[in-house]
C-alpha cells in the first residue's frame, strides 16, 4: 500500500513538471510548419526566470540571417502558408524577414500564420517572443521556389 502511494505521488509530480514547466531554464521552442513539413529552428539570445533559476544568455550574431544560417532551409512553394506555434502565456510575438541582401522587414502574423514570399530565394526569419517569465529569439530558414 505504501509503495502504491509513493508511486502515485511521484506520478503526480512528474505530470505537474511536464504540464506546468516550473523548472524550464529557457523559453519553449516554437513549432514551425510549412507545406506540412517541420521547419527546424535555432534559439538565439534569451532571458528566462524559472522556479529554480533565472538567466540571460547572449548569443553572437549580426542579424536574423546570421542567426538562422545554422539551420538547413526547408523548401516551400511561393506564397505557401507557414504556421508558428508557441506554447505558454505569450505577451507578444514579432516576426522579421531577412533575405540574402540582408534587408530586414516586419512580417504580420494572422492567427499564428503568414505566407511565404512570392519571389524565389532564401529567406531567414527572426522570431522575438515575450512571456511572463522572460523573452527569447528564434530563427529559421525557408527556401522559396
Amino acid at each position: 500500500m505504501k509503495r502504491v502511494f509513493t508511486l502515485a505521488v511521484l506520478l503526480i509530480l512528474v505530470v505537474c513538471v511536464i504540464v506546468f514547466e516550473p523548472f524550464r531554464g529557457a523559453p519553449p521552442n516554437p513549432e514551425v510548419k510549412a507545406n506540412g513539413k517541420d521547419v527546424p529552428t535555432v534559439q538565439g539570445s534569451y532571458c528566462w526566470n524559472s522556479l529554480l533559476r533565472s538567466q540571460c544568455v547572449d548569443k553572437t550574431y549580426r542579424d536574423g540571417l546570421d542567426l538562422a544560417k545554422r539551420k538547413t532551409p526547408v523548401t516551400v512553394s511561393a506564397g505557401a502558408s507557414v504556421r508558428i506555434e508557441l506554447s505558454g502565456d505569450l505577451k507578444s510575438v514579432k516576426l522579421s524577414q531577412w533575405n540574402d541582401q540582408k534587408q530586414g522587414a516586419p512580417v504580420a502574423l494572422k492567427k499564428n500564420q503568414f505566407n511565404a514570399p512570392i519571389e524565389p530565394g532564401l529567406y531567414a526569419y527572426e522570431l522575438n517572443s515575450r512571456w511572463k517569465q522572460g523573452d527569447g529569439q528564434f530563427g529559421f530558414l525557408l527556401k522559396v521556389q
